[in-house]
């Protein structure tokens, strides 16, 4: 699958006029196909979410734009309830009555496609597929071993059932909570905000003019270009502001 963008060459276009810049992104498409992709994938790992539109976009001819949720899997722990002074594994901390908690690496998750869970001995089982095991999304799931419950701004979290890690005497089967929980999962959020669109279009164009990439104006110095570019990623950052985050470094 090729590399997908948040935005579409018109949108790099009307972001460049807006700028006061000429909005004439066509003398080489790929190139500015290539800084739509390029700022798009930061975005993704910044805001921790991911963007989908099913339909696509009508005038992204030359973007790729993505289509459907991502996958991802990850290795989690369970926290604690505090720290044993005799060295021995203390009990998960909970939430909700019985569950303990694990907050996804990204945001608006849809689907917990496997949930291997560290049970005695060590050996793991995948609830999802397990007949001894039940659970699905909030609120429709709360009683049964594990549901997920997405927050505000799409946060993710993962609630398992704590008593499943404890013998009938309330004490740990598992050596150690650290790395007991294996969550693939699909996650993305249908539609891509206008916010988002003109954010990547933004640091795509002030990537163009570092690069001399558009016909920058005769009488414009390199403090100018220079100052021009600082301000499409100033204003990029303050339309991702309701999103929490900014284009940075991780």
């Amino acid at each position: 699958m090729s590399e997908v963008g948040y935005c579409t060459l018109d949108d790099l276009r009307r972001a460049l006029r807006e700028a006061g810049l000429p909005g004439d992104a066509e003398q080489d498409p790929q190139i500015a196909v290539d800084a739509i992709t390029a700022e798009t994938e930061p975005l993704q790992r910044r805001l921790k979410r991911h963007f989908y539109e099913p339909n696509g976009i009508d005038e992204a001819s030359e973007v790729t734009i993505p289509t459907e949720p991502k996958t991802r899997d990850d290795e989690e722990s369970i926290q604690t309830g505090g720290v044993s002074l005799s060295g021995e594994p203390v009990t998960p901390k909970t939430w909700q009555g019985p569950y303990t908690r694990i907050q996804l690496g990204r945001n608006y998750a849809k689907e917990i496609n496997k949930l291997l869970v560290q049970g005695e001995g060590g050996s793991y089982t995948d609830w999802v597929t397990s007949d001894e095991y039940s659970g699905g999304q909030w609120p429709d799931a709360v009683g049964e071993d594990y549901f997920l419950r997405i927050n505000n701004g799409g946060v993710s979290q993962l609630y398992i059932d704590s008593e499943n890690f404890l013998d009938e005497d309330g004490e740990p089967i598992v050596d150690s909570f650290a790395n007991v929980v294996y969550v693939d999962f699909d996650y993305g959020h249908e539609g891509i905000p206008q916010a988002v669109r003109r954010a990547v279009a933004l640091r795509a164009g002030a990537e163009l003019v570092e690069d001399a990439v558009i016909e920058i104006p005769s009488n414009a110095t390199v403090y100018n270009i220079e100052t021009k570019a600082e301000e499409m990623r100033e204003k990029a950052d303050e339309l991702l502001e309701e999103y929490g985050g900014k284009y940075a470094d991780d």
